[in-house]
């Protein structure tokens, strides 16, 4: 488990004794295709990281259809929202194929975390960059769209 935790990009600096601590509080699953790994709306109790499989990453509109925001493949992690705001799940994650994919419970990762903080800072280091990404991706398309209705006004 510890080489499938090191291939997700938050645990890359993690010695080998901390990725043993971190796989001791994962919890293993598998999802079949088209099944919920998680639901918009549920409570954001864990990060999941896929581990093998494809995950689409969808958002209900106000009309109730599901609008995909992303897919997400191997080593990917999702959920990060939620141990900053304890808040519920702002998308639901729909499997494409059958994934095998890893809890990380929030309770056990921030006793695990609070009881080290050279792992802690690794870990929100990388969180942080992770953040910063998505939301360059997010910019991207933003600025996209815009281009597009004004081409179209």
């Amino acid at each position: 488990m510890i080489d499938e935790l090191r291939k997700c990009s938050l645990f890359k600096d993690f010695s080998g004794d901390e990725l043993e601590a971190v796989s001791e509080i994962v919890e293993k699953s598998s999802i079949l295709q088209a099944e919920k790994a998680f639901k918009e709306g549920e409570e954001g109790d864990s990060l999941i990281i896929i581990r093998m499989g494809t995950v689409r990453l969808t958002k209900k509109t106000k009309t109730n259809e599901e609008q995909e925001l992303a897919v997400l493949g191997s080593g990917a992690y999702i959920g990060e929202m939620s141990i900053f705001d304890h808040g519920k799940r702002s998308a639901s994650g729909i499997a494409m194929e059958k994934s095998d994919i890893f809890r990380v419970p929030f309770d056990k990762l921030n006793a695990l975390l609070d009881g080290n903080t050279e792992m802690s800072a690794k870990f929100y280091k990388r969180m942080a960059r992770g953040i910063a990404r998505r939301l360059a991706f997010m910019n991207e398309d933003f600025t996209s769209l815009r281009t597009f209705l004004k081409s179209h006004e």
